[in-house]
């Protein structure tokens, strides 16, 4: 799983890509081997102004399957890249099951083809009832 954090119009601090690496591998990482890229865009918003415009927006690329998006907004970066990973947990948690779910759900039984309904003919001898007369 390659992991890149990237400052939208300012520097990451290395304290704040320590801390958002740290919590995406804590979310993500049962999903490690299901995903390619991670990308989390962190920013603040409005600058100087303030407000709630903390910004983080995760990318998650998943190996055969669509790209999870999520994004939070807070009074500070740590708090958003929070929101943003539980977030992204969660959506990428959705993706893999539902691609589990279309990989065991296959047009054909697993089973084979059943038999053709009897239309009220009689049942052909099967090899079963034929060893059991063998039998006695």
């Amino acid at each position: 799983m390659k992991l890149l954090v990237v400052g939208e119009k300012m520097r990451v601090r290395e304290s704040l890509h320590d801390f958002v690496t740290r919590r995406l591998y804590f979310a993500l990482g049962r999903f490690a081997s299901q995903i390619e890229r991670v990308t989390a865009r962190v920013g603040d918003m409005n600058g100087p102004r303030g407000g709630v415009d903390k910004q983080c927006r995760i990318e998650v690329k998943l190996r055969g399957l669509e790209t999870v998006v999520r994004e939070a907004r807070a009074d500070d970066l740590e708090e958003a890249a929070s929101r943003a990973a539980e977030r992204v947990e969660r959506g990428v948690a959705r993706a893999v099951e539902r691609s589990r779910h279309k990989r065991r759900r296959p047009g054909v039984s697993m089973a084979g083809p059943r038999e053709p309904a009897m239309n009220g003919k009689e049942p052909k001898e099967s090899n079963a009832s034929a060893l059991d007369s063998a039998e006695s």
